[in-house]
C-alpha cells in the first residue's frame, strides 16, 4: 500500500510540474530557478549542455543553469551526494557503481545511447588483432573508454592487451602522440585530431555497434530522492537538452561556434566533420534503454568493478527511471519538436 501511494504521489508531482512547465507565465516574467549542473567530459558527448547555454535555451525554459566541469565521475557523483547538485550531465558505469554502493543517483535520460569512442593507434597497427600485447590507454578503469576497449577485446577475441589509466582523454591523446602508449580510446574531437596527425582509427564507433554492444555514453543523471519530490527542474532540463539537440541537427554553423568555444576545435575542416558526426549521435527522445543498463551491469560484474552478487540481486529498474522523458512524450513535446 505504501509503495502504491508513493508511486501515485510521484506521478501526481510530475503531472503538476508539467502543468507549471507548459501553462505558467513566460519564463521572463518570473524568477529563474537556479540549477547547478556538474558535467563530464569536456567533449562532443556533452555538446547539448553547451549549446543550450549558448543559445539561452535554459532561460527560455525558466531555469538558470550553471554548467560546471568536474573531471572524474567519482568526484562528480560525490559532489551530488554531498548536496552540491541534484542533477548532472553524466551516465553509464558510474550510475551502476553508485547504486550498488547504496547511493540514489540514477539515469533519467540517455542523450548518447551508444558508443562514440574510437580506438586510435600508431599507423603501423593496421588490424584489431595487432593490438594483442600492446599498451592501450583509457581515461580510467570503469569509465566509458574502458568499456569501449573491453567491448573491442571481446568482439575481436584479443589477448594480452595492457590497459593503462591515463587520467583523461587529453592525456590519452598526448600519450599516443609522445609514444608512451600504442593506442588510445577517445571520442571526438580527439579521434579526428589524431587521425589528422597520421594515427590510425583501428576500431570505429560503428564497429563497436556492429558487435552488438549496448551502452550509454552520456546523458542526465539525478538524485532519485530529490527529483521525485520536485520534478519540475528536471523536466525543464530534459526539455532544454532536447531543444539543444534539435539545434545541433539543424544549425551546423551555430553548433560549430559552440564547439570552438567549449572544445579544442579550431580547424574549419575538422569542425565540419565533428559537427556532422554530432548531428547523428544524439537521441531525439532520450529514453534510457534497459538493454544498455543490463550490458553495463554485466560488464562491470565480469570485470569485478562491482560485487557480482550484489549486481545479480539488484533489479535493473534500480538504476534508471524513464518516467520524466515519458511524461514529456505524452504531452506531445517531442512530436512537436521534431515534426
Amino acid at each position: 500500500m505504501k509503495e502504491k501511494f508513493c508511486r501515485a504521489f510521484a506521478a501526481a508531482a510530475i503531472f503538476l510540474a508539467l502543468l507549471a512547465l507548459f501553462y505558467a507565465a513566460p519564463a521572463g516574467a518570473q524568477a529563474l530557478k537556479k540549477v547547478p549542473l556538474p558535467f563530464s567530459p569536456v567533449g562532443l558527448n556533452s555538446l547539448p549542455l553547451f549549446v543550450a547555454r549558448e543559445a539561452h535555451i535554459y532561460e527560455k525554459n525558466g531555469i538558470d543553469v550553471d554548467v560546471i566541469f568536474i573531471g572524474a565521475s567519482s568526484a562528480l557523483f560525490q559532489a551530488m551526494l554531498s548536496g552540491a547538485a541534484d542533477m548532472a550531465g553524466s551516465g553509464g558505469p558510474a550510475v551502476i557503481a553508485n547504486v550498488l554502493k547504496g547511493g540514489d543517483i540514477i539515469q533519467v535520460a540517455a542523450t548518447v545511447p551508444r558508443f562514440t569512442q574510437s580506438i586510435m593507434t600508431k599507423a603501423e597497427i593496421a588490424r584489431p588483432e595487432n593490438i594483442s600485447g600492446k599498451k592501450i590507454g583509457v581515461s580510467r578503469l570503469g569509465t566509458v573508454t574502458h568499456f569501449a576497449l573491453q567491448t573491442a577485446i571481446d568482439v575481436y577475441g584479443l589477448k594480452n592487451v595492457t590497459i593503462l589509466q591515463m587520467g583523461g582523454q587529453p592525456e590519452e591523446a598526448a600519450g599516443l602522440v609522445n609514444g608512451s602508449i600504442d593506442g588510445a580510446v577517445v571520442s571526438p574531437p580527439y579521434n579526428f585530431q589524431l587521425k589528422q596527425r597520421g594515427f590510425n582509427e583501428l576500431v570505429t564507433p560503428a564497429d563497436l555497434q556492429k558487435g552488438g554492444a549496448n551502452f550509454i555514453t552520456n546523458g542526465l543523471v539525478a538524485k532519485r530522492s530529490a527529483v521525485e519530490k520536485d520534478p519540475d527542474a528536471l523536466l525543464r532540463l530534459i526539455k532544454s537538452v532536447a531543444q539543444a539537440t534539435k539545434v545541433i541537427v539543424t544549425d551546423r554553423e551555430f553548433t560549430k561556434k559552440v564547439m570552438n568555444k567549449w572544445m579544442p576545435v579550431k580547424e574549419a575542416d575538422l569542425a565540419d566533420r565533428i559537427a556532422a558526426f554530432a548531428a547523428e549521435s544524439f537521441a531525439k527522445e532520450p529514453l534510457v534503454p534497459e538493454a544498455a543498463i543490463r550490458d553495463i551491469v554485466k560488464q562491470m560484474a565480469q570485470s569485478n568493478l562491482v560485487d557480482p552478487k550484489a549486481a545479480a540481486a539488484t533489479p535493473l529498474t534500480a538504476y534508471y527511471d524513464n518516467r520524466y522523458v515519458e511524461e514529456l512524450r505524452r504531452t506531445g513535446f517531442f512530436a512537436q519538436l521534431w515534426k
